[in-house]
């Protein structure tokens, strides 16, 4: 196969900037440091200008209107930048523009802490009134949502002190991973790889390559636990200080969890019955897991084995025209605008896919903020599994897209909900991909749905154990790299039980997501997308096989509305249901029971097919 035909472009992000090197960079970044200058000068009038109310909405619109140009550009460049070190994690000026964008938002941010305060702690009649104007009332959620925790807000200077330190200590650590994960270099068959060209092996159809591919992996990653147990330790040993001393101003300690709920605009019971939920049904993962490992011959699945294709007749990948292709179609079938959107983001080279030495691995959708433009980066290597992932990131895509003319507040939605519109987007293609395939392919689009049960039912909430361990842990004194894997292997057996051949100890190293800094608990949320998105889907499409006239719209609506709105909220306005209970995630869980069901059905269909026709020969 022509590579070119597989392969897309880099992106063109040419209209943003020229380069990270480039003069219209060095310009804008000039400039957002004068106003910021400028509007620093102009806080100094806070106090002053706020005494009197008509003055205090004054003032506020323009620190509001001065601000918002300044953090488009930091923004911008650090989107840029970040891009730039997705493609090269040894990009030397990535490094550097990253850190100066940092920097400028950490510094406009400590600017604006005083207005912060303010609009925070006001009577609630006060802050109202404020409220009630078109431009501040653009961050009303935002605001009325933390102003739940005003209590734990440290004086000004102190908040001040936190975010400065963030740039150069918390966020730090997390950039250390980044590049750490970068620079590694596996060997595989004799070839010299980069970490994101070795897991994707992981999804060879050949099982001694996904070995090698693993136990290189595994390798790398052994060598470096020392210095990604000083990452994990340091990340939550930062947090866990923040929240002592936030605590201490308030009173009232805030753990961990509870942060991460407040944080994802959900409630912590809301957590509890969907987690309660889903152990309860952990059968299901299990049981894909052994249907897979019957079809590929394998008594008990490996850590090797969790990314195994399906066993397919040979052929070849699968361009990458085609995947979009495909992907559009199958959009189109519920929203033509969503399906031309996907050809658009490819025309347009807003998609970043092309294997390369020393690219990060994984796959996720960033945004610029001027103009609103959503960009997408994977490692595309024409299998199944990189298509679908393709789909769940232009559904992240879409989501983005669809906000584009909100306020920047309101386009700052939770993960939570960020990963409905992802997972609704895969669901999309995988029944379109299901509807059109022959017979003989359509075991591999059932694979995929039962490896997601798999994933999502069994690998996330084990890594959502994992974490409370080490918080737990972690608040006691440093958690080295011994007992790390051992919290791993812990959390692994409570949810994969006897279903594994082995576990993987060193995924506390190997998956990213735990050195994220500005978020904790970053996995429960997929778990919550995959569940809800299955209820919306489900509903949605119930409404269309009914005939129901702008369902497409409805949903368009809820996405709009994912960061204005708590999840509880989102869900009784567009679904008329309650998050809350089990019976909403029991709903999802029997949806993903008819698709193990269907998968476990075709498993046996091949298998009897491959019996007889050995039986006639």
């Amino acid at each position: 196969m022509n590579q070119e035909s597989v392969y897309p472009q880099c992106w063109d992000n040419q209209h943003i900037y020229p380069g990270l090197d480039s003069l219209e960079l060095e310009a804008d970044l000039a400039l957002a440091r004068r106003r910021l200058g400028e509007l620093a000068d102009f806080m100094g009038e806070l106090t002053t200008a706020c005494e009197e109310p008509g003055a205090r909405l004054t003032f506020l619109r323009k620190v509001r209107q001065r601000a918002q140009g300044i953090r488009n550009i930091g923004w911008n460049i650090a989107v840029l930048a970040a891009s730039a070190a997705s493609q090269n994690a040894q990009d030397p000026l990535a490094k550097t523009q990253a850190s100066r964008a940092r920097a400028l938002n950490a510094d406009l941010f400590k600017t604006l802490a005083p207005m912060e305060q303010l609009l925070l702690t006001l009577p609630d009649a006060d802050f109202d009134a404020l409220m009630a104007d078109a431009l501040l009332g653009e961050e009303a959620f935002r605001l009325r949502h933390e102003r739940r925790l005003a209590d734990q807000r440290l004086p000004v200077a102190a908040e001040q002190l936190v975010i400065g330190l963030g740039s150069d200590g918390l966020h730090a650590w997390g950039n250390l991973y980044s590049e750490l994960a970068g620079r590694l270099r596996l060997r595989v068959e004799g070839r010299e790889l980069g970490l994101a060209q070795a897991s994707n092996l992981l999804s060879s159809g050949d099982r001694a390559l996904r070995q090698q591919a693993q136990s290189a992996i595994s390798h790398a990653w052994e060598g470096e636990q020392e210095t990604v147990a000083a990452i994990l330790n340091a990340i939550n040993g930062w947090r866990l200080e923040l929240a002592r001393q936030r605590g201490a101003q308030s009173g009232r300690p805030l753990d961990a969890l509870s942060l991460s709920c407040h944080q994802n605009r959900i409630e912590r019971v809301t957590l509890d019955a969907m987690m309660s939920a889903s152990y309860e049904r952990r059968e299901l993962g299990q049981r894909a897991l052994g249907v897979m490992g019957r079809r590929l011959g394998i008594k008990r699945m490996s850590v090797a084995d969790l990314a195994a294709p399906a066993v397919a007749r040979p052929g070849q990948g699968i361009p990458f025209a085609q995947a979009i292709d495909w992907i559009a179609e199958a959009f189109a079938s519920f929203d033509p605008e969503m399906g031309d959107f996907a050809r658009m983001m490819a025309e347009r080279g807003w998609i970043d896919a092309a294997p390369s030495p020393h690219r990060q691995s994984g796959a996720y959708c960033t945004k610029f903020a001027d103009p609103v433009e959503p960009r997408v980066f994977l490692t595309y290597e024409g299998s199944m599994r990189n298509l679908v992932t393709l789909a769940h990131e232009l559904g992240h895509a879409w989501h983005n897209w669809l906000l584009r003319d909100l306020p920047m507040s309101q386009r700052a939605y939770p993960m939570t909900l960020a990963e409905t519109a992802s997972i609704f987007a895969e669901t999309l293609v995988r029944s379109a991909l299901f509807e059109r395939a022959e017979e003989g392919d359509r075991e591999a689009i059932a694979w995929m749905e039962a490896d997601s049960a798999a994933t999502f039912l069994l690998n996330i909430p084990a890594r959502f154990d994992f974490e409370q361990a080490l918080v737990r842990e972690r608040a006691q004194g440093y958690v080295g790299s011994v007992r790390l894997k051992a919290l791993m292997d812990d959390a692994w057996g409570r949810w994969y039980e006897q279903s594994l051949e082995e576990y993987f100890p060193l995924f506390w190293a190997a998956k990213g997501h735990f050195a994220i800094p500005g978020l904790g608990f970053y996995n429960y949320p997929y778990l919550f997308g995959y569940l809800f998105s299955l209820g919306v889907y489900g509903q949605l499409m119930a409404r269309k096989g009914a005939g129901e006239t702008g369902v497409a719209q409805a949903y368009r609506a809820l996405l709009r509305d994912t960061g204005r709105m708590s999840a509880e909220a989102l869900v009784t306005k567009h679904l008329g249901l309650d998050i809350r209970t089990s019976a909403f995630w029991q709903q999802s869980l029997e949806r993903v029971e008819e698709a193990v069901n269907r998968f476990a059905d075709l498993s046996q269909w091949h298998a009897e097919s491959a019996t007889d026709v050995t039986r006639s020969s």
